[in-house]
Formats: structure tokens, sequence, C-alpha cells
């Protein structure tokens, strides 16, 4: 005869174990109960309405059964199961993953009627089929008298009919994902296992891209031994799956899942099976163990550090692996090796911004080549424009942004790249500037006016000297004036022209202007320049010296604290203007000085050699600061440290090629 019992359990508790949002966890529970039960063929059916929601969900499975008399002894009540006495299946084939006793109830997480149809091997050898039914309603469980088959196989159905409220879960994308991620470990030991879900084979090497093993301080394990860390990252299609770290016993028995304080930074789906003997022995303790015990908690923090160490040596593959794809697609910026330190430094960055910015790159090869040229000329600018480029044009988010103003900032390294590129680039121009004026083609083609001072004019007046700045650009001694009064202070027009001592209004080539050491000091300096092809004689001596009595004797210039010096600057001069320029006591080159004034005559190529000493001199700083930036390297090591080696290898060429 059917007897029919109430479970001997507190209304709240059975609730806790049907919780109606977690039905996925529920249809865990019973293919570990397939799994305690030796089987190695699971299926979870779910049957559909007319409307494509959830009707009943069955899981089946070719385990050994429940006996009659098993069904009644642990339907009877929550928990004292038989599996809390053994570590292995009834068999011993496997390890078992409930001791509680609590599994079977937690089906009521996916509907609120649940039928048990089990066939198992009595004592006496025979086939008996026992069907169980249980109400979420009235907490009741009915336990049929067992029938009596003539063949068949073991194995248990479980059906479960009126669903809840969540059910609808079961059929979301990652509702399998969820159920491999629990199981995986599990599976992957026990290849013969065959689970399938709504139709899919659940198979975690499937979705398992790779895995890697660490093994942990065995002082943290204590009588129990060295806790073991398996890290398995998943596929791309597996993107959904949250990193997690999942308690396991030594077989790989999941027990209890954390995901507080997990890495997921990486954007790797990955899942962290930590396995230690001691987890099956506290198993009712997991939830608040890594809280409360002093002999749990270290292992799950002993375990995140060293996923923390797995997720930067991965990221750094990946991002060496994504260089060399640029490399081979060519679009990469850069060519051949680095010849300076600096350049080596420069790259390293380049290669860490831009790796980390890979997502917002194009996979199209013509939009790559141009957002990775962006980063690379933002690299060479002032401190800021880096940001912008990665905030405007590849649209990055505040969070990495923030990532790169940490790694430039904590660092000097911004700065010795933009001032590496100037100085690179003012060498290059003065090689130019060399073949344009001492060629002897070329100096007979170059126009003084629309091309030599054009060259000069446009940004390059740094060649008479870093500080001073441009403030008159081919225009008369008036506007000369003007431009002095209101370095004073005394800015609007002037009232009457200024001329030389011929009356005449002269053009001025170039006027700069710089701050004197004196607070209330200033000086300027007038350039005269003239084309390659002329020879300096005292003809052009005169004009200039001519602008400088100019301004001396006109009042208005008048102003103490102020210095005027004036330049002729050519490719040659006749033997009288050397006769003039270079005379006893005197610094060569000066002609003559006034109270406030000094006229010069200068020639290309000296003022090409003191630009080219001077260069040189600020580029083997910037290699010293480049090689002695220890912050800098521990950064970007951190980035990529894969490619150190590499790095040591172009750091050897660099210096090489410096010497």
């Amino acid at each position: 005869m059917a007897e029919r019992f109430p479970v001997q359990v507190d209304a709240d508790q059975f609730d806790r174990l049907a919780r109606p949002t977690q039905p996925v966890a529920g249809i865990t529970e019973l293919i570990w109960n397939a799994l305690d039960a030796e089987a190695n063929v699971v299926t979870v059916a779910i049957a559909r309405t007319d409307l494509g929601g959830v009707d009943v969900v069955q899981v089946e499975d070719d385990g050994h059964g429940m006996t009659h008399s098993e069904a009644l002894r642990d339907f009877r009540r929550l928990g004292g199961s038989w599996k809390k006495s053994r570590s292995t299946s009834k068999n011993g084939q496997r390890p078992l993953h409930g001791k509680g006793g609590a599994g079977r109830f937690r089906a009521f997480a996916v509907g609120g009627f649940v039928e048990w149809i089990t066939v198992a091997t009595e004592i006496d050898g025979s086939l008996a089929r026992t069907k169980i039914t249980g109400s979420r309603d009235t907490s009741e469980f009915t336990v049929d008298d067992p029938d009596q088959l003539g063949s068949g196989s073991v194995g248990t159905t479980v059906r479960i009919g009126r669903p809840r409220e969540h059910v609808h879960r079961l059929l979301a994308d990652t509702a399998a994902t969820q159920i491999v991620i629990q199981l995986a470990v599990y599976l992957v030991k026990y290849p013969q296992i065959k689970i399938s879900y709504d139709g899919k084979a659940l198979d975690p090497k499937a979705i398992l891209d790779r895995e890697a093993a660490v093994e942990l301080d065995a002082s943290l394990g204590g009588e129990y031994g060295a806790p073991t860390l398996r890290i398995m990252e998943w596929k791309a299609e597996a993107k959904a799956i949250k990193p997690s770290v999942i308690l396991c016993d030594t077989e790989g028995v999941a027990l209890h899942e954390i995901t507080d304080d997990v890495d997921t930074r990486s954007g790797i789906p990955y899942t962290a099976y930590l396995m230690w003997p001691g987890f099956a022995d506290r198993v009712n303790e997991l939830p608040l163990a890594e809280f409360d015990s002093e002999t749990v908690a270290p292992i799950p923090d002993a375990a995140r550090n060293a996923i923390r160490e797995h997720i930067d040596a991965r990221l750094s593959e990946r991002r060496t692996e994504q260089l060399e794809r640029w490399k081979e697609e060519r679009v990469y910026p850069y060519a051949g090796q680095p010849k300076t330190l600096a350049e080596v430094q420069e790259r390293r960055v380049f290669d860490v911004v831009a790796t980390t910015a890979a997502p917002a790159v194009s996979r199209e090869p013509k939009a790559a080549r141009l957002s990775l040229r962006l980063i690379r000329e933002a690299l060479a600018q002032p401190p800021g424009a880096l940001h912008r480029v990665l905030k405007e044009v590849l649209d990055l988010t505040p969070e990495q942004l923030a990532d790169f103003d940490h790694l430039l900032e904590r660092t000097s390294l911004a700065s010795i790249i933009y001032t590496s590129k100037l100085v690179t680039d003012r060498l290059d121009f003065l090689v130019d500037m060399e073949a344009t004026l001492f060629d002897a083609d070329k100096k007979k083609r170059v126009l003084e006016r629309s091309q030599l001072h054009r060259i000069i004019a446009n940004g390059r007046t740094w060649i008479f000297g870093e500080e001073y700045g441009l403030v008159v650009d081919d225009q008369g001694l008036t506007k000369v004036l003007e431009a002095h009064l209101s370095s004073l202070g005394q800015d609007g027009p002037v009232s009457a022209p200024v001329t030389d001592t011929a009356g005449r209004s002269r053009i001025v080539d170039l006027m700069l202007s710089k701050a004197a050491l004196r607070a209330d000091g200033r000086e300027h300096l007038v350039v005269e320049l003239k084309r390659p092809s002329v020879c300096l004689t005292q003809a052009e001596l005169n004009q200039i010296t001519n602008y400088a009595i100019a301004v001396s004797e006109d009042e208005r210039f008048a102003a103490p604290h102020v210095r005027w010096d004036f330049w002729l600057l050519g490719d040659d001069m006749d033997h009288v203007v050397k006769n003039l320029v270079h005379t006893p006591n005197r610094p060569p080159g000066l002609y003559t000085e006034g109270l406030n004034y000094r006229v010069w005559v200068r020639r290309w190529a000296e003022i090409l050699e003191e630009n080219r000493q001077r260069l040189h001199f600020y580029r083997d700083h910037l290699e010293y600061e480049a090689q002695d930036e220890s912050e800098l390297e521990d950064v970007l090591s951190k980035y990529l440290p894969s490619a150190a080696a590499g790095d040591r290898a172009v750091q050897g060429h660099a210096e090489a090629a410096a010497k």
C-alpha cells in the first residue's frame, strides 16, 4: 500500500532549498544526484507550451536508481542521507557530490509538483519500479508500492510540473553554460559521462579554450595537503560566463561557488576550480567559512592572487599576439629597429596603449592603420594629446582612460617621448638645411624672401635660440617699435613711422624677443637673412647697421634694461667683411656695439653647428632619462612581460646604433 507522509522540515528551510529564482541550480542538483547514482547518461528534456513557455521538465538517467525502502528512508525527512557516512557512490565508482540529503528538494525550484519514477535492483536481485510524488503546497510525499518488473534497466526519471514564476530561465542561452561550468572538472575526469540539456550535449571540452593548473602553497592546506587551482578559459562564444571560483573536492565535485572579488578585468571568460580535500569535510560551512574560518579563508585569498597573476600573463600574451597580427597586416606604424633608447621606450608604450585600446581599433586594415598612426602621433605630442585621441577617436571608456592616465602620469615617459621626437625632428631639419644651403646646385635656386625666409619663420626660429619668440615677420621698422612697446606693456599704434638713417622705411626680416634675467628686462634679436648664393659685403653690413642706429637714435625705443642684437646672416662674406668682424679683443663675428645694441655677422655653418651640438646633448640626456626610468620599466613589464627579452635585444641594438 502507498505511504503518504509530510517531509519533516521547516517551511522556511524548504523554501530556501526550493528558491524559485534559481531553477538552473535545481536542475544542476538533479544531475548531480544522477551522477551520484553512477549514471553515465543523463538527459534533461524541456517540453514547451503552445506559446513556447516551459510546460514540463524531465531529467532521466541510467543510474542505479532507488529501491522502495531507500525511497521511504530518503524522502521522509530533510537530511540524514545515506551519503553522509560515505565518500564514494554505492558501488564505489564515483566520488559523491551531495551528503546532506537536500538536493532532491531543489527540484521544487522548477515546479510545484515533482514525480520520481525509479527502477532499482532489489536485495533478491529482482527489478522493481517505485514512484514517488511530492507537492510543494503540502510539503507531503507519497511513495507507492513497488512494481515488480520482469525485464528492463535501472535508472530514474524525474518529471516536474506546475512551473514556477522564474522557470523561463531554463530556456536562456546561458542556462546550459551555467550547468557546464559546475560540472566541468568532473566531466573532464570522467569522459564516459554524457549529459544533454534541451537537446544540446554538455561538453566542457567543446567550449574550453585552454586550461592551467597552479599548486598553491602547501602550508595553506595543512594536514589535507596543498590546494590545487585549475583555471579553465572558455572560448569567445562562451563570453556570457562570468568569472568565479568553484570550491571542489579533489575529484572536481563542485561544493560552493565564489563570485566576490574575482578578477574580471581581462574580458577572458574563465572559471577557476579550487580543489582541496578539506572543503568536503566543511561543505555545510563553506558559504560562511571564507569569512569566519582561519583555516579556509586564506585558501580562496591565495587562489585570487594566483588568478590575478595568471590573467596578467594571459593579457600579455594576447597583447603580443595582437602586435604580431598588426605587423603581419602591415598596419603597425613603426618599421625597422629603433635607433635610440628613447625610441625603444616609445615603442613599448605605444604597444601597451595600442593593444589595450585594441577592441576600439577597427579590424579593417585601412582604418586600423589610421587609428594606430593617430596613437603614435599623439604619443609624440605634448601630454594630453593622447588622452584626446583615445577619448574622441577611439571612444574608450572612462575606466580605460583612467588606466592610461595612470600609466603616463606616474612616469616622465610622455615628456621623454615628446622631447625625443622634437629633438629628432630638429636634427633632421638641420640635415635638410645643410643640404639646401651648401649644395652647389640647390643654393643657386633658393630664394631669400619666398623660400628661405618662410622656412625659418614657419615655426623654426628655434635655430636662433630656444628662448626667443617671433614677434615681427617681414614687416617695417614701425612694426618693430610697436612690438617693442608691447613687450613693455605699452600696446597701441605708433603715431609716426620709424625710418633708417637715410630716411627710408626698411623691412625687417625677423624680430624675436625674450625676457631677460631681470624681471623688468627684455632682449630683442633682429635677423637679416641672405640667401646662400649671396656673398656678404659692406653693402649688406651697412644695411643691418642702419637698422641698429635707427633704433638707438629713436627715443621711442629708449627703455632701461633693454638690449638689442642685430644679426646679418649669410653663407659667405668677402675679405673686407671678414676683417671687420674678426678684430682683436672682440668676440668673433661682432662688428660694432653701442650703448644698448650690438651688430653681428653670422654664418649659416656656425648656426647649424651650434644647434647640432646642443641637440645632440639633449638627445644624449634623453637616452639617459629613458634608460633610468625604473618606474616606467615596472609598469610596462606588467603589461608586456613576455616581451621583456625581446625588448632587451632591441635595446642592445639601439645602444649599438647610438654608438
